[in-house]
């Protein structure tokens, strides 16, 4: 029995609270975020900034300053990259998050960027500046980066018109200064078509109220024009000065993101994933050979099977196989199952290098190690390694620049191939998948789902 002393000290921690700490789930958090920056510092140039722009995305508004860090060192990597289409593409999507966070480190990844060729369609100076003006929500910190912008070479920008309208209708006297500002920072030296046309239309739009700005805009267009002209004359004719043309050229510097799609492509069904695809998914569009593929939903087993043995291209018979390895059917014994799905191995093999042929790689080598024959499952996570690697290879050894279009970079393709492997719980490990860019994305899977569980 505890008397005394010892009875009042014993109370007394009793009644104190336990030290406050980290949850669990923020631990983990902290954890999952030194896993992602670990992982994208070891990954290729363009999939390493792509895995930290989206953990900065998953951040944002949750944990700021990490958000922040994420995005600092994705524009510091993106600054050393060779290639000016991969180095915009990136600065368009590092740019409108880092600037709420951090404007002036923003400002400082713009400034970093060179005026585009006076024949260039886009200019990334331009567009990355625009982005921090557009993203500033103070009036004041807007106009300074406006004229800190004209200041740094960046004069075709896609929002000028829309900070001037807003200048007349809610700032009336900042408003001559701006259309001042801008007139008069037209470039003196290799001025660009796109520059030209943006002069222009402001004047068109703004300088009637203005007669002697209006006129000064009016000599820089003329003079602008003939010295284009006599610099290039091969192009000269080619500039438009209709409002129609100029919404049409704009329409062509500034394509909206997104990856483009494919109505006719073939999304085939196999073993009850792949169906299930976003019509919009880089994974359902890409292999020309599985479009227009005949409908054997009606057929017999037996029949479907002759079918898809009688098409030409090997990913056709694999993906119409496949479809049959879907069905419940009676004559489809699990020994006469494993026997297709070894024949559809054997043709994924022969298939152009696509998504299509890594996602059939992939049920297939899950589909073995299910059925415990783990020789058969080796062989298909050999084959969908290579696959793999050959379908997220950069055009350069460096892998500094992306394989197509921007739109369809490789990190995109790695991150829907990681969602599509999450969502059916299949462990990339387990198909011997072990490329880091992977390995990246499915820490971030994992961050969002815990993101997601904490706000619960």
């Amino acid at each position: 029995m505890i008397t005394g002393p010892l009875l009042v000290l014993s109370a007394a921690m009793l009644l104190q609270t336990p030290e406050a700490g980290p949850s669990s789930l923020e631990r983990r958090q902290g954890v999952l975020i030194e896993e992602i920056e670990g992982a994208a510092v070891a990954e290729p140039p363009v999939f390493g900034i792509d895995t930290q722009i989206r953990a900065a995305e998953l951040l944002a508004g949750k944990d700021d300053v990490h958000a922040a860090r994420f995005l600092l060192d994705a524009g510091q990597r993106t600054l050393l990259l060779s290639d000016p289409a991969t180095r915009s593409h990136f600065l368009k999507r590092i740019v409108p998050s880092l600037t709420p966070l951090d404007a002036r480190q923003a400002e400082s990844l713009c400034a970093a960027q060179t005026r585009a060729e006076p024949t260039a369609k886009a200019d990334p100076l331009a567009i990355c500046y625009d982005q921090i003006v557009a993203r500033l929500k103070d009036w004041p910190l807007r106009k300074d980066a406006f004229f800190r912008a004209l200041a740094a070479g960046a004069y075709d920008m896609p929002g000028v018109e829309s900070l001037l309208r807003e200048a007349r209708e809610a700032h009336a006297a900042d408003f001559v200064p701006l259309l001042a500002g801008f007139i008069g920072a037209f470039p003196a030296a290799n001025p660009r078509v796109e520059e030209i046309k943006r002069l222009e239309s402001v004047d068109r739009k703004f300088g009637a109220a203005h007669p002697a700005l209006s006129r000064q805009a009016r000599r820089t267009v003329t003079n602008a024009r003939r010295e284009f002209a006599a610099a290039h004359p091969e192009s000269a004719p080619a500039i438009p000065a209709t409002p129609e043309a100029q919404r049409s050229e704009l329409a062509q510097v500034v394509p909206p993101d997104g990856a483009s799609t494919d109505p006719g492509a073939y999304v085939f069904n196999f073993f009850k994933g792949l169906s299930s695809l976003p019509a919009t998914s880089l994974l359902a569009d890409e292999d020309p050979g599985l479009r227009d593929l005949p409908d054997v939903s009606k057929l017999g087993a037996d029949e479907a099977i002759r079918l898809a043995r009688q098409q030409e291209y090997a990913g056709a018979r694999a993906a119409i196989l496949g479809d049959v390895l879907d069905r419940n059917d009676v004559q489809l014994d699990p020994r006469r199952k494993l026997s297709l799905a070894e024949e559809v191995l054997r043709e994924s093999l022969k298939m152009r290098p696509s998504s299509s042929r890594l996602l059939i790689q992939a049920q297939l080598a899950r589909y073995f190690h299910q059925q415990g024959e783990k020789l058969k499952a080796g062989e298909a996570a050999v084959a969908l390694e290579a696959s793999f690697d050959a379908l997220v290879q950069c055009r350069d050894q460096r892998c500094e620049v992306f394989q197509a279009d921007a739109n369809n970079s490789p990190g995109e393709l790695i991150m829907e191939f990681a969602e599509y492997l999450w969502k059916y719980r299949i462990d990339p490990t387990e198909l011997g998948l072990r490329h880091p860019g992977l390995r990246a994305r499915w820490l971030l899977i994992e961050l969002q789902t815990l993101l997601e569980d904490k706000k619960e």
